[in-house]
């Protein structure tokens, strides 16, 4: 059985990189969906690419009915928003957002502290200064009354991120933003196709941004996606992504701000489309093998699925599945679990990422280099405090199994009998 490899790829990975990723190739291109493979074909996307590449229209900047024009318009009914920028990546569009919705240097947004660095380090791009705070101990995404003490004067926008594709509390942090005053930014890089309180993600905030890039729920290499329900802030995104360029929208040759070239490839326009199209089936063949594990889990103690604030398997995008763990009531610790994971080559890592104050450009002050505005020392407090909750959760409380696992049989089957034997292994250890 194919699966029965894993353990010999791992192996190979250490030994023979070169070999090993050619073996990778070869399998992607001839067994990905036996495999399990991700990302995967969901469409004609090397028709899509070829229909582009056969035009003179391979940059959005010039041309009407482009690719990505149609892809704007696809992926804003897709989400329920009234308008859809194409642009270049999930970072990019943070930073866009956060330039369009008026956000200047010496601002603070609040961001979950163990959500990818990659959103904390965009806020930074912007000129904006991220501030940190914990994580519920129940959805793993952001604990609004922590939230709540962190808020500041300088503070000027919340980013609530759908972590790992289960959907965030967006009742709750609307409400808190409307409280505070504050700009709302979705996050939702990691959970297209979440559903929170009847509305999918992404169509909460001032803004919902999303990626196409790695572990993303539909990957096209790079590009992202930002959509909103205000027309003039739609017309200050798609200007700022051609470097704050007037004329386009606004009929005037002019540059009033500091902005990007944020344009995505029409190539990458045509596969995002295909990718888009094949998606809602492919998110529900996981969400039944997702159902399936929480069976086969269901008999121990101490291990159940995270679903976020919607705690439903319907809810969640599933970007990776998420576990709560509790060592003492399982019998099993968590480290032993990962550690036998990787020997048995079953995707397996942290339910959330480190600590982004862990890191060593927070924790060693890099980043004054970078933050000249504000209250410096109260920025410096906040990157030193304690976040008991998320740090907890990254040394025990919860674990994730990638998507791989879920998109074949073998790979299921592999996983559970390695989740089993690991279990039992580690309660007698």
């Amino acid at each position: 059985m194919l699966y029965r490899l894993l353990p010999l790829l791992v192996k190979l990975r250490t030994v023979s990189p070169g070999l090993y990723y050619l073996v990778i190739r070869l399998a992607k291109r001839f067994m990905g969906a036996s495999l399990g493979v991700y990302p995967r074909v969901m469409g004609n996307e090397l028709a899509a690419v070829k229909a582009v590449l056969e035009s003179s229209q391979w940059n959005m900047a010039y041309g009407r009915g482009l690719a990505h024009e149609r892809l704007e318009h696809e992926f804003a009914d897709s989400v329920g928003s009234k308008y859809a920028i194409a642009v270049a990546s999930g970072g990019v569009a943070l930073q866009m957002s956060m330039r369009a919705l008026g956000l200047k240097p010496g601002d603070e947004t609040v961001v979950q502290v163990d959500t990818c660095s990659a959103t904390a380090l965009a806020v930074m791009n912007a000129g904006v200064t991220p501030i940190f705070a914990d994580v519920s101990a129940e959805t793993f995404m952001l604990d609004f009354d922590d939230v709540r003490r962190r808020i500041g004067p300088s503070s000027k926008a919340l980013i609530a991120t759908h972590m790992w594709g289960n959907p965030e509390d967006m009742a709750a942090a609307r409400a808190l933003a409307n409280e505070r005053g504050l700009k709302l930014i979705e996050d939702a890089c990691l959970g297209l196709g979440a559903v929170v309180g009847g509305r999918p993600a992404g169509s909460w905030g001032d803004v919902g941004v999303f990626s196409f890039g790695c572990i993303k729920p539909i990957q096209t290499g790079e590009g992202g996606m930002i959509v909103t329900n205000d027309e003039g802030l739609a017309r200050e995104l798609r200007s700022l992504r051609h470097w704050g360029d007037r004329a386009i929208e606004f009929g005037v040759r002019d540059t009033t701000t500091l902005a990007w070239n944020g344009r995505m490839s029409e190539l990458i326009a045509a596969v995002a489309r295909e990718q888009l199209k094949g998606y809602p089936k492919h998110l529900a063949e996981l969400r039944n093998a997702v159902e399936d594990f929480r069976g086969e889990i269901a008999s121990y103690a101490g291990l159940s699925l995270c679903l976020g604030s919607g705690d439903a398997i319907a809810s969640s995008a599933f970007t990776q599945v998420v576990l709560k763990l509790d060592e003492t009531q399982l019998g099993a610790k968590k480290a032993d679990l990962l550690a036998r994971f990787a020997v048995s080559g079953v995707p397996a890592w942290q339910a959330n990422f480190e600590l982004i104050n862990s890191l060593t450009f927070f924790k060693q002050g890099g980043w004054r280099d970078w933050i000249l505005r504000g209250d410096i020392e109260r920025v410096a407090d906040n990157y030193a405090s304690a976040f008991p909750n998320a740090e907890k959760l990254y040394q025990s409380n919860g674990f994730g199994f990638g998507k791989p696992n879920f998109l074949s049989s073998g790979n299921f089957r592999n996983m559970i009998s390695v989740l089993n034997s690991a279990i039992e292994n580690g309660r007698k250890s």
